[in-house]
């Protein structure tokens, strides 16, 4: 009899538990909402009909009563917990008239109304509960019920109940105050609050809800100092100190902000939410030395806070702590594997390592479609370009030579918009080794694309030079001449190339001299005035001319030659040692490379002729 029973009332639970979830199809037969709805309310009348003469059966029997309404309370307590609370409220309803006097069942069947939004029958039972007990905790959901259901003085008679009872009921209080503020009479509210903060000094939530009303009223003064008394009375009280953070954030104060969040995580070390705005704070104010701890603080307690993972791997990178980000990224990798963005920030990591093997690794895997392509191919171009200058000068092979050809071809054809790009870095590798005709031709190629501009003619003209096509270099400098007749780099240009070649000076002279004043500033143009003034002998004027180039362009090459070169005229050897050694820093192809050692050993003899020139 007894599994009967139990049988039945498991198969009156799966029935409740089946109509209380709409069904929009029935053995095939498409409903509307509203007829599923129909269906689900008849089932339930059905169910709660069978528990009901379940229940009356069972109260003829004492271990009856007991089997069924634990057997009931689990069932509802389950669906609680489960979020079916249509299923709960029945349940519950049929056990409290099993046990009328268990007031925790009749607590888990008020919430379960509630939760169905049957506050009416909700509110019948907390009377009840209420009137038994005046338990505190009953009082305030009984009187958020009324409160729900616009029974405002029902609801403040109770919390004004429950404060005359106990003075520092903080619920109580906060509730009773919003109550007034909602009804415009904030001068009660302010007062209840006040009186509670009175009743209990060291608690910092009155005075923050204090400021919410003055915010409210765009009392903003008001709302700043109340947020500030709050967290005066109590320095953890998260809520105030977000609060006056995001007034300073909103009125973009973001100093104070900081200083703010600062001081409250001395305090609070761990606080996420204040943890959050701090991170967001710094990044504005672009503090990333400053970001990075509590970035890390807060990814220990976020561990699944993407966002916030790629955050700290990009600051890693930006502090050039490149262990700590290649860490971060490749972490990041593993979950999601297909990330454009984290395959590029991975290559992008290890091309600045010069780790150029791994790095063309991750950049090869971006799909075609994603928005760094173009970049990544880019970037894979100058990376095999210096793997295959190495390999050229090492002679041990051509592999890399024939991959970067190979993917700069590809790339040539697939990415019509890059061809002046990837043209340049091709003709950067043929000059690099000393192929110049096949630099040139590269860049002759690409004259008639749109995105061929100034600084393409400029560095089409300097290989000219190198082939010695004097005459095609000066035709293209003047090209950009007759656009642009006050263009001092070109005048310049061309007064240099005489100047190195030794021929008309005079007319070389009046092309710097009209490039210096159009652009007397500039360090190249002085480089070129010093060099002509070494050229026609005046070693004084030359010298004050270069250090003044120097000083505007202190990473040139050709400058830093050009005054090795007249320290070595005056004798002071080891002046000419020091530029030569900057010059090697900064020189980018190895036959730059090898003719500056070639010099610096020549120097360690003194026997460099002072008439030898660097060009």
């Amino acid at each position: 009899m007894l599994a009967l029973r139990l049988t039945l009332v498991f198969l009156v639970f799966a029935l409740i538990s089946a109509c209380s979830h709409h069904s929009d199809n029935f053995q095939g037969i498409k409903l509307t909402q509203e007829q599923s709805d129909e269906l689900n309310r008849e089932a339930l009348s059905i169910a709660s009909e069978r528990l009901e003469r379940m229940v009356q059966e069972a109260k003829k029997s004492e271990s009856a009563t007991t089997y069924l309404s634990t057997d009931l309370f689990l069932k509802a307590n389950m669906s609680l917990m489960e979020g079916d609370f249509v299923t709960a409220s029945v349940l519950f309803k049929h056990l409290t008239f099993l046990v009328p006097d268990d007031e925790f069942v009749m607590k888990k069947y008020a919430v379960s109304l509630i939760r169905v939004g049957d506050l009416e029958s909700a509110e019948t039972v907390l009377k009840s509960l209420y009137g038994k007990n005046q338990d505190e905790k009953v009082g305030l959901i009984l009187a958020g019920v009324y409160a729900g259901l616009d029974k405002e003085k029902e609801a403040r008679d109770v919390y004004q109940a429950l404060l005359k009872k106990n003075p520092a009921n903080e619920d109580a209080c906060v509730f009773l105050s919003k109550s007034f503020a909602i009804s415009k009479e904030t001068a009660k509210a302010f007062s209840q609050l006040s009186k509670c903060s009175k009743a209990d000094p060291k608690n910092g939530v009155y005075d923050y809800y204090a400021g919410k009303i003055h915010l409210d009223r765009e009392n903003m003064p008001a709302a700043i100092a109340s947020f500030k008394k709050s967290f005066q009375r109590q320095p953890g009280y998260t809520q105030s100190v977000n609060a006056l953070g995001v007034i300073y954030e909103e009125s973009e104060k973001f100093s104070q902000a900081a200083a703010l969040y600062e001081k409250h995580l001395d305090v609070s070390p761990n606080d996420n939410v204040i943890l959050n705005r701090m991170v967001h704070v710094l990044f504005q104010l672009e503090k990333f030395d400053r970001v990075i701890m509590y970035a890390e603080r807060l990814a220990d307690y976020e561990p699944d806070n993407l966002n916030l993972k790629v955050k700290l791997g990009i600051l890693y990178t930006d502090a050039k702590k490149y262990p700590e980000a290649l860490s971060i990224f490749k972490a990041l990798l593993s979950v999601a594997p297909g990330s454009d963005k984290i395959l590029y920030y991975l290559g992008a990591i290890h091309q600045e390592l010069k780790q150029y093997q791994e790095s063309i690794e991750y950049f090869n895997q971006i799909p075609s479609n994603s928005g760094l392509y173009s970049d990544s191919s880019l970037q894979m171009a100058n990376m095999l370009s210096t793997l295959a200058q190495e390999e050229h000068f090492a002679k041990s092979g051509q592999q890399w030579k024939d991959v970067f050809l190979k993917h700069v071809n590809a790339k040539l054809g697939e990415i019509k918009s890059l061809s002046v790009e990837l043209s340049v870095i091709k003709s950067g590798f043929f000059e690099g080794i000393g192929s110049y005709r096949e630099a040139m031709e590269c860049m002759m190629v690409i004259q008639d694309e749109k995105s061929f501009g100034i600084q393409h003619k400029y560095y089409l003209a300097n290989l000219y030079e190198k082939e010695k096509r004097f005459d095609d270099s000066s035709a293209l400098i003047m090209t950009i001449i007759d656009k642009d007749p006050k263009n001092a780099h070109a005048w310049n240009f061309l007064g240099y190339s005489l100047l190195v070649r030794g021929l008309k000076m005079d007319v070389a002279y009046d092309y710097i001299k009209k490039a210096y004043d159009l652009s007397p500033d500039d360090g190249y143009i002085r480089d070129s005035l010093g060099w002509y003034y070494y050229k026609t002998g005046n070693v004084k004027k030359a010298l004050q001319e270069l250090d003044v180039a120097h000083k505007k362009v202190p990473d040139d090459i050709e400058i830093l030659k050009h005054l090795a070169l007249i320290h070595e005229e005056l004798k002071d050897f080891s002046k000419a040692k020091t530029y030569l050694e900057n010059a090697l820093k900064h020189a980018r192809y190895k036959n730059e490379r090898d003719e500056i050692l070639s010099r610096i050993e020549s120097l360690k003899s003194d026997r460099i002729p002072a008439s030898k020139e660097i060009d």
